[in-house]
């Protein structure tokens, strides 16, 4: 009878702690509060900060169909409607709590006092506004930028006026960083350029290969890089589209001297890529901002 109490106790004890055990996977796996092992999902998606630098040079002149100017404006279009979606997007608090920044820029700046104002006004900021506001600058921006960009190309064509664009000095200088970075935010730049780099202003070359510019002679030159002058760039993605090369031979070096040159400075996400059809070019954007 003492065995079979003992054996009795014994079963009891088994059933009783299965029973516990099972009480406590059960809350575990029902995300009960009460005990230690509760995670919390703390993800945030930061707000975004697009910058779209776009290269005014007789690069609009090349014979292309669609024209540079028509591709140049359906990729700005694009990227404000991806803006707008972006700055609506409920994971991120929606438009209420959205403090996204965009702005159209160019460097050197525009000294065309119309066109400078036309520029001047590709700008939208989120943060701050009040919740009616944001809706009425998301709204304007769909007419004002299209609007804006084509008077300005518009202009530079008819005028011959040709600005050009010096993006080394843009990065090189430190402009970059208080034009295009802002802490907190997803800091995304779009460029658009043909990669020929130059401008008057700032023609250096090292000797060893290295250049402030990207021009046909300097990419048959052996060792041929852009003379990287910083670096910390590492809270920026960088996008360069409408790459387009006088010969074909001349893409893989070009990509690559850009490559190189982004990834020196720190720059951790960018991705290079030829002119296209603008439905190609949109399907690059999006994948880019996945």
């Amino acid at each position: 009878m003492k065995t079979l109490k003992t054996n009795t106790a014994i079963s009891i004890s088994v059933l009783l702690a299965a029973i516990a055990l099972t009480v406590v996977s059960f809350c575990q796996c029902e995300g009960c509060t009460h005990g230690p092992e509760t995670t919390e999902d703390t993800t945030q998606i930061s707000p975004l900060n697009l910058s779209v630098y776009l290269d005014l040079s007789d690069r609009l002149e090349r014979e292309m169909q669609p024209s540079q100017m028509s591709r140049d404006t359906t990729i700005v279009n694009h990227l404000v409607n991806l803006f707008i979606q972006n700055a609506k997007n409920p994971e991120a608090g929606g438009i209420i709590q959205s403090t996204n920044h965009m702005k159209v820029l160019f460097y050197p700046p525009i000294s065309t006092s119309n066109v400078a104002s036309l520029s001047n006004d590709l700008e939208v900021d989120l943060k701050g506004a009040q919740i009616g506001d944001k809706k009425k600058l998301l709204k304007r921006m769909m007419e004002r930028f299209p609007q804006n960009l084509k008077q300005i190309y518009d202009n530079t064509l008819q005028t011959q006026n040709w600005i050009g664009s010096d993006v080394w000095d843009f990065f090189s200088s430190g402009k970059v960083d208080s034009y295009c970075i802002r802490k907190g935010y997803r800091n995304v730049m779009v460029i658009l350029t043909d990669g020929y780099l130059f401008h008057e202003q700032n023609k250096i070359s090292d000797g060893e290969g290295g250049y402030s510019y990207i021009l046909p002679q300097t990419l048959n030159t052996p060792n041929a890089h852009l003379i990287c002058k910083r670096n910390g760039l590492d809270s920026l993605e960088v996008l360069v589209l409408e790459v387009n090369p006088y010969q074909p031979a001349q893409r893989d070096p070009m990509k690559r001297i850009l490559e190189k040159w982004f990834a020196d400075m720190g720059v951790k996400h960018c991705v290079v890529a030829e002119t296209d059809m603008p439905n190609n070019t949109k399907a690059i954007i999006d994948s880019f901002f996945e």
